[in-house]
């Protein structure tokens, strides 16, 4: 890597620590206190840490380190493509997305470490990536539980990770993480299931 690389990359970094999610700002996070790209990547890596040495520790055999790197660059892309919301993934489709997320990386930084990194999270081959994927909903449902603890109407993304999260644990062998995650599932469901009660006497 040369000086030209590096000074692209600071500015990759730059706009990962500087852009916040959309997802919250739709649902009226102000976009000052509105989770960073940066941090949520930063909690997934942590997060993949954590849930990975418990699998270790259950005599599955994971590339701890390798899992958290996935996480940590799970999202580079969205510096230079932006943070895509769910009605435009729906638009393009997932797969026309994900092409144009490596493309970006591939045009924009000569790097193929980070490159291979965010395609192995895409293509959920391997145990590492779908551990990725797991602490990538676990870090977003716990960045919406204190959303949805300051006042902010955050269920929507609350439910739609839990459900992805009981789905990712059924599987095995992140189902051995399930005790690990059973309490936060469960205080989720709550959640989901008083507003669902609030719409439905709204209605």
């Amino acid at each position: 890597m040369d000086s030209k690389d590096l000074t692209k990359l600071g500015k990759l970094i730059e706009a990962l620590k500087s852009t916040p999610r959309t997802g919250w700002m739709l649902r009226g996070v102000p976009a000052a206190i509105a989770e960073s790209i940066s941090e949520h990547m930063n909690e997934a890596a942590l997060l993949a840490l954590l849930l990975g040495e418990k699998m270790v520790q259950k005599g599955v055999k994971i590339d701890v380190y390798y899992a958290a790197a996935i996480a940590s660059s799970h999202d580079v892309s969205e510096a230079i493509v932006g943070d895509l919301v769910k009605v435009v993934t729906d638009l393009i489709g997932k797969q026309l997305k994900e092409s144009i997320e490596i493309h970006a990386l591939e045009k924009y930084i000569d790097n193929t470490i980070i490159t291979r990194l965010v395609r192995e999270y895409i293509e959920q081959k391997s145990i590492e990536a779908k551990l990725a994927k797991l602490a990538e909903q676990l870090a977003t449902l716990m960045q919406g539980l204190r959303y949805y603890k300051q006042g902010y109407d955050v269920s929507e993304i609350i439910c739609s990770m839990t459900n992805s999260i009981e789905k990712a644990v059924r599987e095995e062998p992140l189902s051995l993480l399930y005790s690990e995650l059973r309490d936060i599932i469960n205080s989720s469901k709550k959640i989901c299931n008083k507003e669902s009660i609030t719409e439905v006497s709204q209605a």
